[in-house]
């Protein structure tokens, strides 16, 4: 009988809790299949199994924290007789779910085709409890998901439920205005729809239903909603960073006319958040004290450009680390960029891929924010936040210009990082901005 353990996610993760086992008790697993999925304190993992076989057992079930190197589930052969499974409980609950309950969570069954049941949604915040990725889901499609009956083990929310809820209620037809007015009234579009006997709503059926007085969803009360091990440590991380580390600010505003017509003429696209990682990166080799380390014994000179960069998740914030970043051309850069961001945004990131961060960028300029300032993510000693490039009228030798401006703020550890240092770093990251100066296309 082989023995799954819960693997070391990384020299920080001490404990992890099993979002969803992929496979049921009795089904054959092959080596290197996802066998179930991890949630750590920064993401969503899956882990495969170790060894070919069946899955005779699982140990530990879902929403369970348990300590890393656990052992979680056994493996062998369909008619191999089981150890004394006392030895493997675990503090804080051991294993009870059947093989049903444990694979129902990925094998919940959608409505039958042409059968359409919209659950009544109330309106609250929050998703309850949920799987991460049910909670993505239900975010990319604005639902409120607090009034979905799960079907998950124990009631809990899975993919599939927000999937088949969003399904049926785009089957019922109604204007794009007439959909809008019935959201911000807080309204059951399903309800509508079965009072007033039309194949489809438009704008005054909706506004003579709510005149008449059709009844809103049910409010739900507020609720305390426990903390996810990814905002525990952030509130954890950003309180100790901020208490700990003299934060001071310097802010320059930069002309990106030249960056952004470098941009235009490229053989292959890149963001403009690249453009500025790669500035960064420069500027950072130009002066090293800036991707230095506040520690007990002394300021620790990094050799590496391991550059952070934050991405938001509905579950939180995280930072995929951009490693070597000074030996990388602008394409390569932008292209372990991409790479990052869109395994974040899917729960696919490793250990490695978000931990060893010497410096960080957080970009909220697609959110129309001018400017910001940024707590640092320690152990760097500086953060980059960027705005909103934003076109602005510039007095240039008594003439009037309108050029794409940009705000840009260094959030500096003052243990390592004198103003004179941050200021002359963003001088230099300027110039490369404003003089294109990206290297070879």
């Amino acid at each position: 009988m082989f023995e799954v353990i819960l693997p070391q996610l990384g020299q920080s993760v001490e404990e992890a809790e099993i979002t969803a086992w992929l496979k049921a008790e009795g089904e054959a697993v092959s080596a290197g299949e996802p066998l179930f999925t991890v949630q750590t304190d920064k993401a969503e993992i899956e882990v495969e199994a170790p060894e070919s076989g069946v899955l005779r057992k699982v140990l530990v079930n879902v929403d369970v924290e348990v300590p890393v190197l656990t052992v979680v589930a056994l493996i062998g052969s369909e008619d191999e007789a089981l150890p004394d499974l006392a030895q493997f409980t675990v503090a804080g609950g051991a294993a009870t779910a059947t093989a049903t309950e444990a694979a129902a969570e990925v094998k919940t069954d959608a409505p039958a085709k042409g059968s359409v049941t919209v659950p009544v949604v109330s309106m609250g915040n929050g998703h309850g409890r949920m799987s991460p990725r049910a909670g993505r889901v239900a975010d990319a499609h604005h639902v409120d998901s607090s009034g979905l009956a799960g079907s998950g083990p124990a009631g809990r929310i899975v993919e599939d439920d927000v999937l088949n809820y969003v399904a049926a209620l785009y089957a019922v037809k109604m204007t794009p205005v007439a959909r809008r007015i019935a959201g911000n009234a807080g309204l059951d579009v399903a309800r509508l729809q079965q009072q007033s006997g039309a194949k489809k709503l438009r704008k005054t059926q909706v506004l003579e239903l709510i005149a008449s007085g059709v009844p809103a969803s049910p409010a739900m009360a507020a609720e305390v909603q426990a903390l996810s091990p990814m905002r525990r440590v952030i509130a954890e991380r950003m309180c100790a960073s901020k208490f700990s580390a003299p934060h001071y600010y310097v802010t320059v505003e930069i002309d990106m006319s030249a960056a952004k017509a470098y941009r235009t003429e490229l053989p292959y696209k890149v963001s403009y958040n690249d453009l500025v990682l790669y500035a960064a990166a420069q500027a950072l080799k130009a002066f090293p004290t800036v991707n230095s380390r506040w520690t007990q014994s002394g300021i620790e000179q990094v050799g590496e450009i391991n550059l952070g960069m934050a991405v938001a998740l509905p579950e939180g914030l995280i930072v995929p680390v951009i490693k070597g970043a000074q030996n990388l051309s602008l394409q390569a850069l932008s292209t372990e960029a991409k790479a990052l961001a869109e395994k974040a945004q899917i729960g696919k990131l490793m250990p490695d891929d978000y931990t060893g961060n010497t410096f960080t960028v957080s970009n909220l300029g697609a959110f129309g924010v001018e400017s910001f300032t940024a707590i640092i993510n320690q152990p760097d000693s500086a953060i980059l936040a960027v705005g909103q490039m934003k076109d602005k009228p510039i007095v240039t030798d008594g003439s009037i210009f309108i050029r794409p401006m940009m705000k840009i703020t260094i959030s500096s550890d003052h243990r390592v990082i004198d103003g004179s240092v941050a200021g002359q770093f963003m001088a230099k990251l300027k110039e490369v901005l404003e003089t294109a100066a990206f290297g070879a296309a």
